[in-house]
């Protein structure tokens, strides 16, 4: 029995393999955890992102009805505006008014005289 095979060095050799390979998969497990915490926080971003992209295109739907409103009132108002009477008929409108009131006034100095007279001549 005289067996050239040392035990010993094939225990050494195993144990470093096993050693090795415990390592080597203990550091593939901390990459692919990472890996895995990447992915859920890329879907949660993505999610995210999908909910933030719905509330611009509801807010931009409704701030274009908003737009849409408030050119449609606008568009009423010049509308009325356009038959609104403009400086040179407001003008007119004055030059009128103090010929109407020069006439009133003349019209209110000959009642008086006739009141005048009617009053004067009430006992004749």
């Amino acid at each position: 029995m005289d067996d050239p095979t040392n035990y010993d060095a094939w225990r050494f050799w195993l144990d470093a393999i096993q050693w090795l390979f415990i390592v080597v998969l203990a550091i593939w497990g901390w990459i692919d955890r990472g890996r895995k915490d990447n992915k859920s926080a890329i879907r949660e971003l993505t999610q995210h992102t999908e909910a933030l992209e719905q509330r611009l295109i509801t807010a931009d739907k409704e701030q274009t009805k908003h737009i849409d409103s408030v050119e449609r009132r606008l568009t009423k108002a010049e509308e009325h505006l356009r038959h609104s009477p403009t400086h040179d008929d407001i003008a007119k409108l004055r030059e009128e008014y103090a010929g109407i009131n020069s006439k009133v006034d003349r019209m209110a100095v000959t009642l008086d005289r006739i009141h005048d007279y009617l009053m004067s001549n009430k006992g004749a």
